[in-house]
């Protein structure tokens, strides 16, 4: 299954390269505007009290703005996973309703974020004091709690905007299940965040322009749409023991899909002319 995914994504990707640019410099030009609003702030004629108020605020309300319009594309990566067509007028029609969401879930990883920055150099001067007298242990668990909690967080987290857009759930039950989907889904979810990164690093290499943000979510929602044929698979077979549960045949589940993908190579996505046969 995960191959699939790995094959589905690719050219998915590539189907969809032009489509994938607009909303990627939507979102850079949001975090120019973010970057921006920063400086201004940082010259204000405050105190420097005040001043780090009003940022630690600002950078919360700018996580929120991005993700509004992170989630925005998420229709669009909805359509791809189920090969359909995508559009920058859905993009752009979806950019108001997912404005509860994206503040929602932005403010939420704010949060997250925020508890490892601040939380971890207190908890590290608890176990390595900085005048040089004898720490606690307590210090050293304390640092592993929040890090382990943050890492499940972040893991999980990456299933919140598929499930939004796949599943059409609201806030709290997208919330509930990414975490469900984690629990029983550890090794899987760790490779989708293994991709995450290589996506990321790629973005870097392309100027940002592709995969972008567009690539994860895209990567993001095909995972869960293939995965979730492990679940109807479930409800089709209610009487199946544990053993048996882990024995999905993935090559019957995924037959429909391999089907419609057809028998496309890499070399393909390079020199489609080959696939046409002149007479």
């Amino acid at each position: 299954m995960t191959g699939f995914w790995f094959k589905k994504n690719l050219f998915d990707g590539w189907d969809n390269l032009f489509h994938m640019i607009v909303p990627n410099i939507v979102m850079y030009a949001s975090i120019l505007l973010g970057v921006l609003a920063g400086v201004g702030i940082n010259e204000l004629p405050v105190m420097d009290a005040w001043k780090n108020i009003i940022l630690f605020v600002a950078a919360f309300v700018f996580c929120g703005v991005l993700f509004v319009f992170v989630f925005a594309e998420g229709d669009n990566c909805a359509l791809i996973a189920n090969f359909e067509s995508a559009s920058l007028k859905n993009y752009f029609k979806n950019i108001v309703p997912s404005i509860k969401d994206g503040m929602l879930f932005g403010l939420l990883m704010a949060m997250i974020v925020a508890i490892l920055c601040i939380s971890f150099p207190f908890y590290y001067r608890i176990w390595v004091p900085s005048d040089g007298s004898k720490g606690s242990v307590v210090g050293l668990i304390l640092m592993i709690f929040v890090f382990w909690f943050v890492v499940i967080c972040l893991l999980s987290l990456q299933w919140f905007l598929p499930i939004r857009s796949l599943m059409h759930n609201g806030f709290r039950k997208c919330l509930r299940k990414s975490f469900i989907l984690f629990f029983d889904n550890p090794g899987f979810t760790l490779v989708v965040a293994l991709n995450n990164v290589l996506l990321i690093a790629l973005s870097v290499i392309c100027i940002g322009l592709v995969p972008g943000f567009t690539g994860v979510v895209l990567a993001n929602t095909n995972a869960l749409r293939l995965r979730l044929y492990k679940y109807d698979w479930y409800e089709v077979n209610p009487d199946l023991s544990d053993q048996e549960r882990k024995q999905v045949p993935w090559d019957e589940l995924l037959a429909n899909d391999r089907e419609t993908i057809g028998p496309r190579k890499f070399r393909n996505l390079l020199f489609p002319w080959k696939d046409y046969k002149f007479v």
